[in-house]
């Protein structure tokens, strides 16, 4: 028979709430963030079509900021929230660094804010008296204080840790701004715990960003679990909830109003937003949930099984804010992936942050045994990947291993290896780094809960750090448009002279931005005559059929180009016929 009563399943000693060094976590955060952020072009096409509508409004006025596009291409989906703060960033910084790296300084802004809002929305949470550990017989169970920072710690280090979001927290996309404003609201709903209106109202405000950077659905869906979540606390819930979703809907209606009075047409982009917003919705299917099977496991490790053990460890206290509010939330942001009609890790991300908060609570609850088997999985995991990336680096400069040399050589034909000594330095120092954490979690066996996250996180971030160095020309050679936009701009010029008007012919929406950024090429706008236009330039994907038919109308083959390392992508320059 046991007496104990146990208004918790947490047992946190003070020894296992040890503060983790300032320094340590600063540093993890650096690694993190500035490796491949800077001193490159856009590595994917959705990175390429964002940095686009932010270098086409700093190049722009009032229509461009309100109305996005690219280069004349309207774009009327998600919203224009993040790309007003990339060209803000270009207009300040971009005659310093470049607009590319100008706008990037966007991403550096979303990642502070992500970090911070899960570190405080965290401790915020475990402070209160219901997510409290147990209080031992004798005394020595962690403070308030050292628990939440410990916990709130930990949230950052398993979001560091998370393998989904690396590249895209180093991209200048919407998702790079939604899982800031998804934590952002998380912390508001904690501070409405305490600060009833004062949380609900930044509630409301943050979700009005959200609908003006990623659109409708998982701003809405957002709305109903942050609703749901404030009808069961504090007093006066039915104004709250209200004053929320006014401030939400009007804050998002002051685009469109803004639009229709400053610019003339705008009804019209307005109506295709509108039905782009429309079309993200397509209901459950068999096809979304599949989807969600094969990829929410590998892109939110390691949150999900900490995520499934809070729920289980939790089971009595499902009701307390800690539980509740990420629960809501991660329904929230599954359900709007299997309600997309094209379901990708642009929908996915939005349930990281929620799953990083109840990833913290499931940490303070493992058992010995369990924690061991999850680092020593950690260190097997990234002792085979570090040495892997290690060994295809060297036998490609090498040669030998010539299956390895061959592997690497193959995805950049044509590019000679070479070395560069300080991204060699940066990438030993990193693995380094890691393999000295890993060496003093075997050896010392500390008691601290974070040993594991850090472990985890160091990891992670020491595998970005030697691709964002050691293969950033590589990956340069292979992605990079700015050869081809370089070579193509310049023919435009000897057929048809400077400022000549082009028409983009089965061109997607980031290879028009790269064209017209790297190759000063003028394309025509959707509301232009077309037939004014002298020159056609036609992209062909060797790998469809579906744009391999020449341009409609008369006109002559003038250029023909392939991209560097990427065969099976045809450039054409067309010129209508006299």
């Amino acid at each position: 028979m046991s007496f104990e009563h146990r208004p918790s399943p947490a047992r946190v000693t003070e020894a296992a709430a040890a503060k983790l060094p300032r320094w340590m976590l600063l540093a993890l955060l650096v690694a993190y963030v500035v490796p491949g952020l800077f001193g490159r072009d856009p590595w994917s096409l959705e990175d390429a079509a964002a940095f686009g509508v932010m270098w086409t409004m700093a190049q722009g006025g009032t229509a461009e900021w309100l109305l996005p596009g690219i280069a004349g291409l309207p774009l009327p989906e998600e919203g224009p929230l993040p790309f007003w703060v990339g060209a803000l960033l270009i207009r300040l910084f971009g005659g310093l660094v470049g607009a590319v790296d100008a706008a990037r300084l966007a991403s550096v802004l979303w990642f502070t804010l992500t970090t911070w809002s899960v570190w405080y929305a965290t401790y915020r949470l475990a402070r209160r008296a219901e997510a409290q550990p147990v209080a031992l017989a004798f005394g020595g169970e962690a403070s308030p204080r050292d628990y939440g920072r410990m916990l709130a710690d930990i949230s950052v280090l398993l979001m560091l840790a998370t393998f989904g979001i690396v590249v895209r927290l180093h991209e200048t996309v919407a998702e790079t701004a939604l899982i800031a404003l998804v934590g952002m609201l998380l912390l508001a709903l904690t501070v409405a715990l305490e600060e009833e209106w004062k949380g609900s109202l930044a509630a409301g405000l943050v979700l009005a960003a959200m609908a003006l950077t990623r659109g409708w659905l998982p701003a809405g869906l957002l709305a109903i679990a942050a609703a749901a979540f404030l009808a069961g606390q504090g007093s006066r819930r039915g104004p709250r909830i209200a004053a929320m979703l006014a401030i939400a809907i009007g804050g998002f209606a002051l685009w469109p109003l803004a639009a229709f009075r400053l610019v003339p047409g705008a009804a019209e982009y307005m109506n295709l937003l509108a039905q782009w917003n429309l079309s993200q919705v397509r209901g459950p299917s068999l096809e979304s949930l599949a989807w969600l099977v094969r990829n929410a496991g590998w892109y939110t490790w390691p949150l999900w099984p900490f995520a499934l053990w809070t729920l289980y460890s939790w089971r009595s206290f499902l009701r307390r804010p800690h539980v509740l509010l990420p629960s809501l939330a991660a329904a929230a942001g599954l359900l709007g992936v299997l309600l997309s009609s094209s379901p990708s890790d642009r929908d996915l991300i939005v349930v990281v942050p929620a799953l990083v908060l109840m990833a913290a609570f499931g940490a303070s609850t493992l058992r010995r045994t369990a924690e061991n088997t999850i680092d020593w999985f950690s260190i097997a995991l990234f002792v085979l990947v570090l040495v892997g990336a290690w060994g295809y680096f060297i036998a490609w400069n090498a040669g030998t291993p010539p299956k390895m040399a061959a592997s690497v050589a193959r995805i950049v034909p044509g590019l000679t290896p070479a070395v560069d000594p300080v991204a060699a330095i940066i990438s030993l120092a990193a693995t380094a780094a890691w393999v000295a954490l890993a060496i003093w979690r075997v050896r010392v066996r500390p008691p601290m809960l974070w040993r594991g996250p850090a472990l985890a996180a160091a990891g992670l971030t020491a595998i970005w750090v030697m691709v964002a160095t050691l293969f950033a020309n590589a990956i340069e050679y292979n992605r990079g448009l700015k050869p081809t936009a370089t070579v193509l701009g310049d023919q435009v010029r000897r057929l048809a002279g400077p400022d000549a008007c082009v028409q983009a012919y089965q061109l997607p929406a980031g290879v028009r931005a790269m064209l017209a950024f790297h190759g000063a090429i003028r394309f025509s706008a959707s509301r232009d005559d077309s037939d004014a236009c002298p020159i056609v330039i036609q992209r062909d994907n060797q790998r469809t059929h579906l744009d391999d038919a020449p341009p409609i109308g008369d006109w002559q083959l003038a250029y023909e180009a392939t991209r560097r390392a990427r065969y099976d992508e045809v450039f054409r320059i067309w010129v209508r016929r006299p």
